[in-house]
């Protein structure tokens, strides 16, 4: 087992291979290419294994995500349909 008497934030922040592999949903020789193309960093280990870092593999996996906002505003009844249009201003401002 590998031990450190100092662990920074960015060694937390490694992931194992079988953890990148079922998030990004790609092969290992996939993962490998990443790695040769210096998409996806590595760190090898005493032991042969290899900690991928978690920032390159977030890049890769949020890169075709559009992000949407949603917003959601009610009132209860019709009587407070000024305050549901209040609402929707202050959100829209958001």
């Amino acid at each position: 087992m590998y031990f450190r008497d100092k662990i920074t934030l960015k060694e937390v922040m490694l992931l194992r291979s079988k953890d990148v592999l079922q998030l990004l949903r790609v092969t290992r020789q996939t993962l490998s290419k990443y790695v040769r193309d210096g998409k996806i960093h590595v760190r090898k280990l005493p032991n042969g294994h290899y900690d991928y870092d978690s920032d390159d593999v977030y890049a890769i996996f949020n890169k075709n995500v559009e992000r949407k906002t949603c917003l959601y505003a009610r009132v209860s009844t019709a009587k407070q349909k000024p305050d549901l249009e209040n609402q929707i201003s202050m959100l829209k401002q958001f």
